[in-house]
Formats: structure tokens, sequence, C-alpha cells
């Protein structure tokens, strides 16, 4: 089955639509019990309806002086390879619009991990579409279609410059991801540098390229699949 954003369950809607629907009787035949009961019924179904389908998104942060300190040091390392800072985000893009992230994620106090990803630009475009994202939103590590991190975790010093070169030496070698005929022939399963890839990463290569008998038999016959479809359709009008 495709990667793409969760769609609402026939069992959970009918359970949604089913405490609705009984919350009426349940405050004429009881009166003031009966209405504490049908409101906590219709706060659950709408839960139920718009809570889960609600993107997970990372907590707000309070400031960390040291960490920022790393990450603007970093920033001027990953500069030279053509990473645009935004906080604790790095990212680059190549021509086709496929996007290598690097997040460093706070801990503590005094720790953060770092991890690497990759998107491809079907899939972010996919994402916008599905989830409404107004055309300035930026991605971040949610999104990606491959991910890794570098090493357990990290331990801020009173020399976050030091660190920051650290975390850069530690650092796999991103650029292969940003090569498009690299990713196709890995796709094809040639050997390559980056090894195999997944078929989820091989399903929105082909998404770009539109309808094909390959794209089709990577899709299941659900309402996520055939919406993938169709939207592999609009990628080649």
């Amino acid at each position: 089955m495709s990667q793409g954003p969760r769609r609402l369950s026939a069992h959970r809607m009918a359970l949604a639509l089913a405490l609705v629907a009984a919350g009426p009787p349940l405050v004429i035949h009881n009166g003031w019990p009966g209405l504490v009961v049908a409101v906590a019924g219709l706060l659950y179904a709408a839960w139920l309806l718009l809570g889960k389908r609600l993107p997970q998104r990372r907590p707000a942060e309070r400031p960390n002086a040291m960490l920022s300190a790393c990450a603007r040091a970093f920033g001027r390392l990953v500069a030279g390879d053509g990473f645009e800072r935004d906080r604790y985000v790095f990212r680059r893009h190549n021509e086709a619009g496929d996007a290598l992230i690097i997040d460093f994620e706070p801990l503590g106090a005094d720790r953060f991990a770092v991890r690497v990803g990759f998107l491809l630009a079907p899939y972010w475009q996919w994402e916008k579409h599905s989830y409404g994202y107004p055309p300035e939103k930026r991605p971040d590590m949610s999104h990606v279609n491959w991910v890794q991190q570098v090493d357990a975790e990290w331990v801020i010093t009173d020399d976050p410059a030091a660190v920051a070169s650290q975390v850069y030496e530690r650092l796999p070698d991103l650029s292969l991801w940003l090569d498009r005929d690299l990713l196709w022939r890995a796709a094809a399963g040639t050997p390559t540098e980056l090894g195999a890839i997944s078929d989820q990463l091989k399903l929105w290569l082909l998404v770009e390229r539109g309808q094909s008998e390959e794209l089709r038999q990577l899709l299941d016959d659900d309402e996520t699949d055939r919406e993938i479809w169709d939207f592999a359709k609009r990628q080649a009008e």
C-alpha cells in the first residue's frame, strides 16, 4: 500500500454518526443527566471525525541559547553545500524540487538529536494537495520519504561551534539523493551507491511521469490509492 494521508474509516464514521443521533433521545428522556452524556458523546464524535485526521506537529519549543548557537554554526558550515537554515531545520533542493532536510531535535537542556531526510517533489505536491497546505509551506522531517539518524544523540558543550563541526563531519553523503538519474537506476534495481530504494519511493517517481501499468501494480484498490492514480494523471497533463 502506498504512503498517503489517512482517510476516515467507515467504522469510525458510523460510530460518530450513531453518537450524534443518540444525543436528542437522551436529553428528551433523561433531562439534565442525559444532556451531560449527550454532550460527552458529541465531543467524542467530533474527535473521531476530526481529531484523528489532523497531521501531527512538533510542539512549540522554548528557546535554547546553546542549541541556537550550535545551529547557527552548523548553518554556516552547510551553507557551502547549498543548504538554507530555518532555525533548527536545514534544507537543500535540486532542480526537480526534491529536498534534503537536516533537523536538530531538542532532547533537553543540553542534548539534541540529528536526523537527515529526503523528500521527493511529487510526494510533497501530493501532501500539499491532500492537506490543503498553502504554497509557501515548507517541508519538515514529518513529510520525508526517507530518514536516517546521525548517531544516538549529541551533547552541547561550552563550545557549540565545535559540536557543530563534529555533526557536520558525521553526516552521510547526502548529495547522492539529489541525483534523479541515480534514483531511477536504483528504482530499476540497478546496483548504485544508494543501495535498494523502497517501493514507496519508486511509486512517487512513477507518479510524476503519469499513469502507467507499472504504477498501477504498486497501488491497491482503496480510496487513497485511487486518488493517487488520478493525481498521477494530472501530473502528465
